[in-house]
C-alpha cells in the first residue's frame, strides 16, 4: 500500500487496528478471515522473508507470528528494496505500507518491481485516476476499489513477471479457439 503522506499516520493506524482483528483459521467457518498457507514449508518461507526485511531495517507493525502453517496477518513498513519481500510476490497474508508525496512518485514505486497483476487507486480526482491508468504497468487498475476486485467475466491477468495472458470466460474462449481469416473476392461471370 502506497499512501499519501498527509493521511499516512491515520491510515496506518486504522489498517493496523483492522488487521489485528482478523481471525485466522478454517476458511470453511464464516467467522475466520484468513486461512492456512498450503504447507508449513511455505509458512516458514514467509517468516524468512519477514525476518530478512526486519534485519535490513523494516518495521513490523503487527502480525508476523506463525502457528503451524497459519501466519497471523502481517503489516510492515520501511521495507528495503533489496529484500525478497519487496522484490517478489509473496502469496500470503503480508502487506507493506509506504508513504509518498506525489502521484508520480507513487506510480514510480509501484512500477519499480517485476510484477504487475492489478493496482487500486483511491482518489476523488479524475485526472489522477487517468494518470494512474495510463502510467501503471499492471494488468488492471481498479479506481476507488481494492486491487483484489474481480468479476469472473472480466479479463484477469498481469504484466511483467505476473504472468502471460488473461483468465476469464471470454479470455478462455479465445484461448481455446483458432481464429481463421476468410476473404471473398467477387468473380465476374
Amino acid at each position: 500500500m502506497i499512501v499519501h503522506e498527509d493521511v499516512f499516520d491515520i491510515f496506518t493506524e486504522q489498517v493496523i487496528e483492522h488487521t489485528s482483528r482478523l481471525a485466522f483459521g478454517d476458511k470453511m467457518r464464516e467467522t475466520d478471515d484468513v486461512g492456512p498457507l498450503i504447507n508449513e514449508k511455505e509458512a516458514e518461507r514467509m517468516i524468512h522473508r519477514i525476518d530478512e526485511a526486519i534485519d535490513k531495517g523494516a518495521r513490523l507493525l503487527c502480525g508476523g507470528v506463525l502457528h503451524g502453517n497459519y501466519l497471523e496477518p502481517t503489516l510492515l513498513t520501511d521495507v528495503p528494496k533489496d529484500t525478497l519481500l519487496y522484490k517478489e510476490e509473496i502469496f500470503g497474508p503480508i502487506a507493506m505500507i509506504e508513504s509518498f508525496q506525489s502521484l508520480k512518485e507513487a506510480v514510480r514505486v509501484a512500477n519499480d518491481v517485476n510484477y504487475g497483476l492489478q493496482a487500486g487507486i483511491f482518489t476523488a480526482s479524475l485526472s489522477n485516476a487517468h494518470y494512474a491508468i495510463q502510467k501503471l504497468h499492471v494488468g488492471g487498475v481498479m479506481v476507488n476499489d481494492s486491487s483484489d476486485f474481480r468479476i469472473d467475466a472480466m479479463p484477469f491477468g498481469g504484466t511483467k513477471g505476473s504472468g502471460l495472458g488473461r483468465e476469464g470466460v471470454l479470455s478462455a474462449l479465445h484461448e481455446m479457439t483458432e481464429p481463421r481469416v476468410v476473404c471473398f473476392t467477387e468473380i465476374e461471370e
